[in-house]
């Protein structure tokens, strides 16, 4: 089963933003997604609310850190946050 990834809001700016501007980070970020896509379980917890879906982050590169919720009953990857500091 594979997962799709969707950008939200900030998000959407953000990855235009590497895209445009950032061609290292952006080839990280793609090569994390493509990992992601079929194992969204491997990235770091943190600590949902009660009764709200699983929140997880993952670094990409050396400088990027990708925020994310996961939705398995639209096998989704919602992108929330896309911080490079690189």
């Amino acid at each position: 089963m594979s997962y799709h990834p969707a950008l939200t809001g900030r998000a959407f700016g953000q990855f235009s933003d590497l895209l445009r501007g950032r061609p290292d980070a952006y080839a990280a970020l793609a090569a994390r997604l493509t990992r992601l896509v079929d194992e969204p379980w491997d990235a770091w917890p943190v600590q949902p609310g009660d009764g709200e879906p699983e929140f997880r982050e993952t670094q990409f590169g050396e400088h990027g850190i990708l925020s994310f919720r996961v939705n398995d009953e639209t096998e989704t990857l919602i992108i929330f946050n896309i911080l490079w500091a690189g």
